[in-house]
């Protein structure tokens, strides 16, 4: 693991008056595993956007294999150089099969207009088998969970014959049992000879799989660790510049309380990953009830109910006790307040300003109108004041959103639905996917000051220690349906994969 397969030195970028990146040296070697580790809008992804030719770096300069590349060199450089790139947000055709869009780009032909298809398939079933997934072949990518989307875009790497495989933040929509078999399909890559580098936030993580770590901060380059001699506390000290204390509840029993909604036997007739089929759930005000499950099992349509996007066939919806019409309108009325799972096609309209997509949430307030038309001295104020409230970085009404940080973005969706005056209810999906764990802080206190403050909070999220630290009581939603929910004390992790899986813990048999 002697050999530099990568060198970057004196690497800068900037846009506008934001430096991305200051002055970065990097060097990785082949056959090891890197973490890149810090907060959002430290660098990281702009750092291996340049090493993927994505950006053009302002300075510095770039070796792959020992080949000096030229400024503003192009993805398909890279890719000839043996570099890929899984990006967090896949770049995946939604209408084409699974295997189209491996081969997307690099058919081999026999003839002008037709690939071989046969040779193509043998070589797929060979990776397939090699990394150990399971995923129908003719399936149609918009069909598909997310963890099966990112298994697609590691596959379309491998296909292509990569030495180099960059993943950002690869494990924000795997459940723990896929993070392991990520895990082990790494090792194995390692074994092979692969040089592998992770962008991430999660700690654990990062010890768990890297060899060595590379800590970024404000565009910089603080220090590196061997991954064997450092710790999750001394990690996270540095990355953000303070020691971090998680934040937690002490569950609190719902007994003897009326919820506050309730939902009583809803279906629906389909939906991304599955229909619910007869889902009961009860959410009570100044409680957080988490709602635990494999990726694609109802958790995805339960959000559309309760944003009033997705009209259910069957069921009956209670607010403070009275049966009530679903609806958009009835349910922004009555206070509940979406924070989506995917920021960028849910929460944000990315080319507009972050001032344009706070005050989104706001086009029918009187207090910020005269007449028709906004009154901008007061839209300016409120803005200014959302943006320090919450630490949105930059401080820059005009700021497009498409170029904040992921944190960032995600404080910007935080700051528009939970400063609505009549917010009753906060439905957080997934509110700390790819976030670092200075903004994981910062959600987590934000969603349980809600719950203090007697609203009713909906947490669901794929990350299990975040389901157990913050929920009052826990739900597992399996095959559309919630098996259980129950104060969140009543669990433990073997209690939950088992209902998580389709079981039942013998206890309960």
């Amino acid at each position: 693991m002697d050999e530099p397969i990568i060198r970057m030195q004196g690497i800068s970028k900037s846009f506008g008056g934001n430096k991305a990146n200051d002055n970065i040296d990097m060097e990785v070697r082949k056959g090891e595993i890197l973490a890149l580790l810090g907060e959002n809008g430290a660098g990281k992804s702009t750092l291996m956007k340049i090493l993927f030719g994505l950006y053009s770096r302002d300075s510095g300069t770039v070796e792959i294999s020992g080949k000096a590349m030229p400024a503003g060199y192009s993805p398909k450089d890279a890719m000839e150089m043996g570099i890929a790139m899984v990006h967090q947000h896949f770049k995946l055709v939604e209408s084409f099969t699974v295997t189209e869009n491996i081969v997307l780009g690099a058919e081999e032909k026999v003839s002008r207009f037709v690939f071989d298809r046969d040779k193509a398939s043998k070589a797929i079933d060979g990776l397939f088998e090699f990394a150990g997934f399971s995923i129908p072949k003719d399936s149609v990518v918009r069909d598909l969970p997310l963890g099966d989307r990112q298994r697609v875009e590691i596959l379309k790497a491998l296909y292509r014959g990569c030495s180099v495989l960059v993943l950002d933040e690869p494990t924000t929509v795997l459940t723990p049992q896929e993070t392991d078999e990520m895990f082990g399909l790494l090792r194995r890559l390692k074994a092979r000879g692969m040089t592998v580098i992770i962008i991430t936030h999660k700690l654990n993580e990062v010890l768990a799989i890297s060899d060595r770590v590379m800590v970024l901060r404000q565009g910089k380059l603080i220090r590196q660790f061997d991954t064997d001699k450092t710790d999750a506390r001394e990690l996270a000290r540095t990355m953000v510049g303070f020691d971090i204390d998680n934040s937690t509840v002490t569950p609190l029993s719902c007994e003897g309380l009326s919820p506050s909604l309730e939902f009583e036997n809803i279906t629906t007739e389909s939906g991304q990953g599955c229909s619910l089929k007869g889902l009961d759930l009860k959410l009570y005000p100044g409680r957080i009830v988490g709602i635990a499950g494999v990726d694609g099992n109802g958790q995805h349509e339960l959000v559309e109910v309760l944003a009033g996007i997705l009209r259910p066939s069957g069921g009956t919806m209670r607010l403070e006790g009275k049966e009530t019409a679903f609806g958009k309108e009835v349910l922004r009325k009555a206070g509940v307040r979406i924070i989506p799972e995917d920021r960028h096609r849910q929460g944000l309209v990315l080319p507009l300003t972050l001032q344009d997509n706070i005050m989104l949430g706001y086009r029918n307030e009187k207090r910020f109108k005269r007449g028709p038309a906004f009154r901008y001295k007061d839209v300016c104020s409120f803005t200014d004041g959302m943006t320090e409230q919450f630490d949105i970085r930059p401080r820059s009404r005009g700021q497009v959103v498409q170029f904040m940080s992921g944190g960032n973005q995600q404080k910007v969706v935080l700051a528009r639905e939970l400063s609505q005056k009549n917010l009753s209810t906060v439905v957080a999906s997934q509110p700390t996917r790819g976030l670092d764990v200075g903004a994981i802080e910062f959600t987590h206190e934000q969603l349980i000051a809600h719950r203090n403050e007697g609203r009713a909070v909906l947490l669901i999220s794929s990350d299990l220690d975040e389901i157990t630290a913050l929920s009052d009581e826990i739900a597992v939603i399996y095959n559309g349906r919630i098996v259980v929910q129950k104060n969140a004390q009543g669990f433990d992790r073997l209690q939950l994969g088992i209902y998580m899986g389709g079981g039942k813990p013998e206890e309960d048999a």
